[in-house]
Parts: structure tokens; sequence; C-alpha cells
């Protein structure tokens, strides 16, 4: 037999001999404990003569009392641990593996396992996929956000120039029609809440038509490209306005100025615009002026009453000869 079978069978009846001397001590110390608490007992109740006279009683009780606690250590606490000696005998017998084999998962274990490991790597790269489409769109969304603000500043842009070409005249860069009739009702009103002087007038090129068939319609978008300078730098306050109504016809507002203020001021301009350089270096302008002048001494009931006067001597002064100024009536 071997060393290793001898030590087994050592271990197996070692455990059997432990409780069966285990059971020994309890048989001899159980009675002892029950017939100390007896003998307590009945000489708590009456003393040692009482005790000496029921021996034979005081015995029975001891002997009943040892039984029932033998009784319940057997069940409560032997039973178990026979039990669990037993237990630990089949676990110590039971075999060892002793190769690494032993330990390896079952076949259908490790592919499931391998199965589980690929899913995880494609729901990683999955992932990183979507991440990066995350960030591409974020990024093409900055991008649409740029180009959408670079777009709303061109329009805002574009917005603020057609406001200014509504109220701008293509040509000359002065005021149009639609900006002078606002600035004339907004003027007439002034004049009338503080009963101050109003001199609207009406400017004509003389024989213009002709003059575009002699040199040409470029020189005479040029020609009066050099008539709306001369009026902006001759009419410069900041009340003054100046206007193209369309073709060769002209007009100015003097807020302020009288009948005998306005006149002067446009007799001299008659004078500069003989003297104009003309862009081909020949020919020359003449203008035919109508001019009107409200005050309190001379009211009339509207912005359009003013303006129409002042379009009446326009047709006189062309009537009488052009190349000359006439006053309103």
């Amino acid at each position: 037999m071997s060393t290793e079978s001898l030590a087994e069978s050592v271990n197996r009846t070692s455990s059997p001999r432990r409780l069966g001397s285990l059971r020994l001590r309890l048989a001899l110390a159980v009675p002892l404990v029950a017939a100390c608490i007896v003998g307590l007992f009945e000489w708590s109740l009456g003393g040692y003569e009482p005790l000496a006279e029921g021996l034979a009683r005081t015995a029975w009780l001891v002997l009943l009392l040892s039984a029932a606690q033998l009784l319940l250590i057997e069940t409560l606490l032997l039973k178990p641990l026979r039990r669990l000696a037993a237990g630990c005998e089949a676990m110590e017998s039971a075999p060892v593996p002793l190769t690494p084999e032993a330990n390896a998962p079952a076949p259908g274990l490790t592919a499931e396992l391998d199965r589980i490991g690929h899913a995880m790597l494609r729901a990683r790269g999955s992932l990183w996929q979507q991440d990066q489409q995350a960030g591409e769109l974020k990024r093409e969304l900055a991008q649409q956000r740029h180009l959408l603000e670079e777009a709303h500043a061109a329009l805002a842009a574009q917005q603020r120039q057609l406001t200014g070409l509504v109220r701008t005249d293509a040509l000359t860069g002065i005021a149009n029609q639609r900006a002078f009739d606002e600035t004339l009702r907004r003027e007439f009103k002034r004049a009338q809440r503080q009963r101050g002087l109003l001199a609207v007038a009406v400017l004509d090129l003389d024989q213009f038509k002709q003059f575009n068939l002699a040199h040409g319609t470029d020189v005479g978008d040029a020609a009066l490209q050099r008539v709306a300078s001369l009026l902006k730098e001759r009419f410069k306050r900041d009340t003054d306005v100046v206007a193209r109504l369309g073709g060769e016809e002209f007009v100015t507002l003097l807020p302020g100025f009288g009948m005998a203020e306005a006149q002067s001021v446009l007799e001299s301009l008659r004078d500069d615009l003989r003297a104009l350089r003309l862009p081909d270096g020949q020919g020359s302008l003449t203008l035919s002026i109508g001019l009107a002048a409200a005050s309190p001494a001379h009211p009339y009931l509207s912005a359009q009453a003013l303006l129409q006067a002042a379009d009446e001597a326009l047709y006189m002064a062309k009537h009488a000869g052009r190349d000359r100024l006439s006053l309103a009536a």
C-alpha cells in the first residue's frame, strides 16, 4: 500500500473516532451537570434533609434530565456534525484533475465566447464609424451655417443697395423723382408749421435732343453727369435737395429761400453752366428755369401745387426763347 492510500485510510477512520470520543465525553459530563442542577434545585426548596430523604426521586430526575439532554445534543449537534464530516470526506476523496485541459471550457462554450467577442468588436467599430460620421456632419453643418450667414449678409447688402437705387438716379447718382417728392411733402409741411420759406426750381437743358444727335448718347450721358455734379456743388447745404426728374430735366428744393434769394443763386448757376467744359470739348449747354416760392405772404395749398407752379414757370421760359429764368406768378 502506498503512502497516499495509507493517508486516505487514516483520514477516513479518524472522523468516526473523533465523533465517538465526543459522544463518550458528553455521556459522562451531561449526568454530572444534571445532578448538580437537580441538587441545587432541591436544596433551594428545603435544605439538605429533604435532599437526603428523596435521594431515589432525585436520581430518577437526574437520569431523565440527562437522557433528554443527550437526545437533544444527538439530534441538534452530533447528526449535523456527522453529515458535515461525511461531506468533507467525500470532497477529500474526489479525484483532482492534473492536466490543464481539465480547466478548459467546452468546445461549444468556446465558440459562443468567440461569437460574443466578434459581436463586441463589430459594435465597437460601428460606434467609432458613427462617431466619425457625427463629427463630419457637425463640420458640414458649421460650414453650411457660415455660408448661410454670408448669404444673409450679401442679401442685406443687396437690399440696402436696392433701397438706394429706388431713391437714387442710376445715371447721375443724385436723388430721383420718388425721393424728391417725399422730401418736398415733408419740407412743405414744415414750412407751413413754422411759417417759413420754401423755393422750388425746375431746370431743363435746352435743345438736349439735338445735342445727343450731334455728339452721341454717350457724350450726352456724360454731360448729364457733369450737370448733376455742378448742381450738387452749387446747392450743398444740408437742407438743399437736388434731383433728376427724368431725361434732361432736373429739380432743386431750397428750404429757407424766398423768391429773391433763389433767383440770385439760379442766375449764377446759369452762368456756371455756360462755362462748363463738356466731355468732347465742343458745344455748350444752356438752362431754362422755372422758379416758385412759398411764403406766408404767398402761400400754396399743397406741395404739388408749388411744384406745378414751378413747372408752369418753366413752360413760360421755354416759350419765351429758352436760356432764361421765369418766375411763377
